[in-house]
């Protein structure tokens, strides 16, 4: 049977082969500094206001179109809502669960990302579903 180790143990880096019998391997740290957490929310706040940007040019756009006569009032007020569904999802996934923990997991979600080249199309994740 499987050893635990409490989150206090896990916390000092103890050598695997006292928790999981896998010798001379250790693992990292499962809790992470103040400096290391107040580091991932920042990450995680610049990302949410780079989003914010993109998703304001989309209105931005909208506004332009309708200011030349391109578009209608009730083209532009799907235009805003559509940027509220848009934003609640983006701010859903950066801080709907709170905490430096989550901010944690989203930082390391977006260093991925980067590294993938992956991004998320927000202005995408606001479409409303179609009914059926």
């Amino acid at each position: 049977m499987a050893a635990f180790v409490s989150s206090r143990a896990a916390t000092q880096a103890v050598p695997a082969d006292a928790a999981t019998g896998l010798a001379g391997t250790r693992y990292r740290s499962t809790v992470a500094s103040k400096a290391e957490r107040r580091a991932a929310v920042e990450r995680v706040g610049a990302y949410h206001q780079s989003q914010l940007t993109e998703l304001l040019s989309h209105v931005e756009t909208a506004i332009d179109r309708y200011r030349a006569g391109g578009v209608d009032a009730y083209d532009m007020d799907e235009t805003i809502h559509h940027y509220h569904r848009a934003a609640a999802e983006l701010w859903k996934f950066c801080f709907g669960h709170g905490g430096g923990s989550h901010a944690e997991f989203i930082a390391s979600l977006l260093d991925r990302m980067a590294t993938d080249a992956e991004a998320i199309d927000w202005w995408e994740r606001g479409t409303p579903r179609s009914r059926k």
